[in-house]
């Protein structure tokens, strides 16, 4: 873990799904551009478009401003139970943490597999903050958010069954959506699609449905894992934010590693669905 990650709060703690409780990141900006607040402290969903002129448009515009955008509803939900992770302790609930979430062109990812998580990443994938991740891929994507306040729900905070997030992007052809949120019930796992994206186009038509299949579980090689729902060193059962031994590794997804612990299949726990709306001038 990196001693410079000071800013992130903790998941205070997990106990059924009617008692989650989470705080707030309160980290600064990253940049001029880079106006998000950590979902999980605000009350509305956040996000910030590198590409973003002042209201009433400058007539000088992008190439990808030319073409014309798809206005797409994301859907991050909690498909899990609250006895579908079982432990050596009992069952406890699957939880999902707010959802950072970027869209962009095919050279730009969120993270680079086999190579070390950035403080972002580790934010998000240790204690569930997103703001990290947002601040630092902000100035090289299309757009960056986060989405924190549950679908019907007035604050920001975790899910549980049965909850959702969601949020809207608009993208053009040849453009991508990463996102990631942490698998919380770990030390420093977090779900998100390979490294370049989801392609949001599929022969320039929009792609449209249920994209779970495309997402996977990894293990951002930040903190050492301990049995997932157990841990003591695990956002909802840690002492403070940024504890736990550091594992100074690599990001990997969760069937390379040989901790010795088992881990659900994916689409027992969330479920990913992308719905193209409206089409407007970019």
């Amino acid at each position: 873990m990196s001693q410079s990650t000071t800013r992130r709060r903790f998941l205070l703690g997990v106990g059924t799904v009617g008692t989650v409780a989470i705080a707030g990141c309160t980290g600064g900006g990253g940049g001029s551009e880079a106006t998000t607040t950590d979902g999980m402290g605000d009350a509305e969903m956040t996000e910030t478009t590198s590409s973003e002129m002042t209201d009433g448009m400058n007539e000088t515009t992008t190439e990808s401003s030319e073409m014309m955008a798809t206005r797409f509803t994301v859907r991050v939900e909690n498909v899990g139970t609250e006895e579908s992770l079982r432990t050596s302790e009992g069952p406890v609930p699957m939880v999902l943490a707010p959802v950072a979430y970027a869209v962009h062109g095919a050279d730009v990812s969120l993270f680079t597999e086999g190579e070390a998580a950035g403080d972002g990443l580790e934010m998000l994938a240790e204690d569930g903050g997103p703001t990290g991740l947002v601040e630092e891929v902000s100035m090289s994507v299309d757009k960056a958010g986060s989405a924190a306040v549950p679908k019907g729900g007035e604050t920001p905070g975790p899910i549980g069954p049965g909850g959702a997030y969601t949020f809207s992007v608009e993208a053009h052809a040849g453009q991508r959506l990463s996102l990631a949120t942490m698998f919380v019930q770990s030390n420093d796992l977090f779900y998100a699609p390979e490294p370049a994206g989801i392609p949001l186009f599929e022969d320039e038509q929009p792609i449209e449905g249920d994209k779970t299949e495309l997402l996977l579980l990894w293990d951002a090689g930040t903190e050492v894992n301990e049995e997932p729902g157990v841990g003591p060193n695990q956002a909802p059962r840690q002492s403070g934010p940024d504890t736990g031994p550091s594992e100074d590794g690599t990001v990997r997804r969760i069937s390379d590693v040989d901790d010795g612990y088992d881990y659900p299949d994916t689409a027992s726990v969330v479920k990913l669905t992308v719905t193209p709306g409206e089409t407007m001038d970019g």
